[in-house]
């Protein structure tokens, strides 16, 4: 799935929505798979009819996922070309989780050919394919959440923690049928899945779901310029606070509002009082203060240099800039983002222990 666009597109919606819908489908493929087909089969669901389930539901896979990289490749918003689609790592958008998903795509693309040509290749063929296209659903999984831009939605989460459980559930259920007179086995299984799925929602946590995955998971400067710019632009357009879909208005100047922040300070001859939080109500967001300077006798620091970054919740850094003065709570600021939109901060912050609060007007800075 693609970073949000400025307005909110059709085809971006459609491929966020696809994106979902055909990792859903390969979670039931892959579940199918797995639990095998005769171990499933009942007098009301017999084997055929499991099997061509199994099958039409892997082609439909197929058709979501062209879909869904159509829709990617053909919104400009992002740079991703049509190459990018079967050869890993050939788009400057992040390039990792995009290629990931590339991976997944040529894996599924060749057990679906096989199955359908697994008459003419031989059943030992058919097998190796079929076993080392297992590793298309891990991959996939992982393509979504790196790549996908609803990592803090609450239902998209719960969505992918049921297809993770459904799939480490099949896995732990097809090692206790197999080990059935080895319960060592059956419980190193197990715990092999409880890891697999602590795993992932300790990365999910730190990583995906946290404010500037944006920018860590390589999203180019020029998507998070036109992100920050359209919003500093002040042209209507909105982005959404942790999903990326349109609806709340992040920056648009001019605005004040709320901030609350953790304070930490380092240093001993030379101090750096970092005020590192969030924005919310008139504007949503994340800002940092870094102020260096030495002790004042009666507590805080005199400053000789300080740096603001600003930005929405998928950008904390977008904007970026320098202290220009500093007079008791109050502090002056002037930050640039890459498109060359420059705003002029006013924070007006208490600093109490290890907390800080007050408000941040901001507007669009005189050239």
């Amino acid at each position: 799935m693609i970073l949000a666009a400025s307005n909110g597109t059709a085809l971006w919606y459609l491929a966020r929505g696809t994106g979902l819908v055909a990792i859903v489908l390969l979670t039931i493929v892959v579940v199918l798979g797995i639990t095998e087909l005769q171990r499933v089969a009942t007098r009301d669901w017999p084997r055929f009819v499991i099997a061509a389930l199994h099958k039409n539901v892997s082609l439909l896979v197929l058709v979501f996922l062209a879909v869904h990289i159509a829709s990617s490749v053909i919104d400009a918003f992002a740079p991703i070309p049509w190459i990018a689609a079967v050869v890993p790592y050939a788009s400057s958008y992040r390039p990792f989780w995009l290629g990931l998903g590339a991976v997944a795509f040529d894996l599924l693309i060749a057990l679906v050919v096989t199955s359908l040509l697994r008459q003419r290749i031989g059943l030992r063929t058919w097998r190796a394919v079929h076993w080392a296209a297992y590793a298309c659903w891990p991959i996939a999984f992982v393509h979504g959440l790196g790549t996908g831009s609803d990592g803090r939605v609450g239902w998209v989460q719960a969505l992918d923690l049921a297809c993770l459980a459904a799939v480490v559930g099949a896995v732990v259920w097809r090692l206790a049928v197999g080990w059935e007179r080895d319960p060592a086995r059956r419980a190193a299984g197990a715990a092999a899945g409880a890891l697999v799925v602590l795993v992932v929602l300790g990365w999910s946590a730190t990583g995906p779901t946290q404010p500037g995955w944006s920018r860590k998971a390589g999203t180019p400067a020029s998507v998070l310029a036109k992100v920050a710019g359209s919003s500093a632009a002040g042209s209507g357009a909105d982005v959404t606070a942790g999903s990326g879909a349109t609806g709340t208005a992040v920056m648009t100047p001019p605005f004040t509002a709320d901030y609350r922040a953790a304070v930490t300070t380092t240093g001993t001859s030379t101090e750096t009082v970092t005020v590192d939080g969030a924005l919310t109500n008139g504007a949503v967001g994340h800002l940092k203060i870094a102020i260096t300077g030495t002790p004042a006798a009666g507590g805080g620091v005199r400053m000789t240099s300080g740096t603001v970054t600003m930005g929405p919740p998928d950008a904390p850094e977008a904007y970026t800039g320098k202290v220009s003065g500093l007079n008791g709570n109050e502090i002056d600021a002037v930050v640039t983002s890459a498109a060359g939109d420059s705003l002029s901060l006013t924070i007006a912050v208490t600093i109490d222990g290890a907390t800080a609060s007050g408000t941040v007007t901001a507007a669009k800075a005189n050239r």
